[in-house]
């Protein structure tokens, strides 16, 4: 076994372990950054869907309903895959996170500031009009035609050329992911990256932490020697990782409070060309029905999304000529994702080879609000001049008229019979409270019971956000390490 040791050990380098690594380091520790992924720079985003795909992506499915999960796995985590979009953290949900959960530390005044740092450090900025693309611009329309509260969102880009490329890799660098913000800043600190080893266990003594364990790609393990480990590898590994340690007999919350923004996707083809396959991947949104930010809605946002032909061709409902009739048509599509705001709680737990299990069932109030998204996003593509609409089920014939979407879609939807369900917003599973008895950790992040263990990535956070959370992970991670720096 390869023996190391570190001043501070993080686990992951998305947007947790990114800035994670960049303040532990800029504070003076030897950070060693343990990543399970791969280490690809820009000249390697290639832009073949299919290859990038296998290349930067980890998924999973929900035990019972096979909702697919992921998240990225590589050097910059799901930063680099991401549709680099910036939304600062809800104030409905920072004060749910105060006076239900006990985080009174978190008043605006002390958050809002790492907002702001996260905010300039990774360059977000608003969409300007000349980067709205045509796919962007037909969910804009039918929203306005519908007289919905909709908007441009901020993007961490800079010098975008427009290729369409986000989810695969961004092959100009003009996604500012950690991977070209804090992961440079963290190795110009001194951090040393160690790509392609996952972190299998965090060694404790006497309840404090002693040592990572982590298996490198070849086989080879590693022990490295800290007394400091921020677990920052997101929600598909961080609580399943706590769960190999220990942790979860010390404390039963550990794996639990899961929550997702459950998503779904529809398209509409239009009578002229769309190529949704260029441009920015996502900046536009319907904030209509939201319930954040003030709106009192149910609680759901419309995004426009790409029309890459692997993903579309995997979320595009029906069979055989069917399916080849709506492909053929690429061109001419527009594509919107539902983001839901669920209100289900799920779990993770360990399967027999130390793996996480993920349970998750949608409530029946989530499958309702889900519906009215898809009502919702086939109303605004109809009203932009759409010539068909298909929704997320397994089968069906598109939608021409508003008057089917009744007698098409079913009353109650299950998710058996829904066509590309899936989350990419992952929450919990070692949510920060105020006791053990409610939490892992503490407003600090520090794991209750294990000196010297934090929790840095969305795993710590005690509910959804309601819109995307790059920035809310990353600021969240600022604050906790430049808290230990301190």
């Amino acid at each position: 076994m390869e023996r190391l040791r570190a001043d501070a050990v993080v686990i992951g380098s998305g947007a947790g372990g990114g800035p994670a690594a960049a303040s532990l380091a800029e504070s003076g520790r030897r950070v060693l950054v343990l990543e399970a992924g791969p280490s690809l720079g820009t000249a390697d985003f290639n832009g073949r869907e299919g290859e990038m795909l296998a290349r930067l992506f980890h998924n999973t499915a929900v035990e019972g309903t096979g909702q697919a999960i992921y998240a990225g796995a590589c050097v910059g985590g799901s930063t680099v895959v991401n549709d680099a979009l910036c939304w600062p953290t809800p104030p409905e949900v920072l004060a749910a996170w105060r006076d239900e959960h006990g985080l009174d530390g978190l008043r605006p005044d002390r958050w809002d500031p790492w907002v702001g740092q996260a905010w300039r450090d990774v360059h977000a900025s608003p969409v300007t009009p000349g980067r709205v693309n045509k796919n962007a611009a037909r969910l804009a329309e039918g929203a306005d035609r519908l007289g919905w509260a909709n908007e441009g969102m901020h993007r961490n880009v800079a010098g975008c050329s427009n290729q369409g490329l986000c989810n695969f890799g961004c092959p100009t660098g003009a996604k500012q992911s950690t991977l070209l913000t804090y992961v440079p800043r963290a190795q110009r600190a001194g951090a040393q990256v160690l790509a392609e080893t996952r972190a299998e266990r965090i060694v404790l003594e006497a309840g404090a932490v002693r040592a990572v364990e982590a298996r490198r790609a070849d086989g080879a393990r590693v022990r490295v020697e800290t007394p400091l480990a921020c677990a920052a590898a997101g929600v598909l590994e961080t609580p399943a990782l706590l769960l190999r340690s220990g942790l979860g007999e010390r404390n039963p919350n550990v794996g639990r409070g899961l929550q997702l923004h459950s998503s779904l996707y529809v398209a509409a083809r239009f009578p002229e060309p769309v190529h949704g396959y260029y441009g920015p991947t996502m900046l536009w949104g319907i904030t209509e029905f939201a319930d954040v930010f003030g709106h009192g809605g149910p609680g759901f946002m419309l995004e426009n999304t790409a029309v890459h032909p692997v993903a579309t061709a995997m979320a595009l409902p029906g069979f055989g000529s069917r399916h080849e009739a709506a492909m053929r048509a690429l061109p001419y599509l527009a594509r919107t994702v539902v983001l839901l705001r669920d209100r289900a709680r799920g779990r993770i737990e360990l399967d027999a080879a130390g793996r996480g299990r993920f349970h998750y069932a949608l409530r029946a109030e989530d499958l309702a609000r889900l519906r009215e998204g898809v009502v919702a996003a086939a109303r605004c593509y109809l009203a932009a001049g759409a010539e068909e609409v298909y929704l997320p089920l397994l089968e069906h014939a598109p939608l021409v008229r508003e008057d089917q979407i009744d007698t098409v879609l079913p009353e109650r939807l299950t998710p058996a019979g829904l066509a590309g369900l899936y989350a990419v917003h992952l929450f919990g599973g070692a949510a920060m409270g105020r006791t053990p008895e409610r939490a892992v950790c503490d407003v600090r992040g520090a794991v209750f019971g294990a000196t010297g263990l934090y929790v840095v990535d969305g795993s710590a956070l005690p509910t959804n956000t309601g819109v995307n959370p790059q920035i809310t992970i990353l600021a969240n991670a600022l604050r906790i390490t430049t808290g230990i720096g301190a």
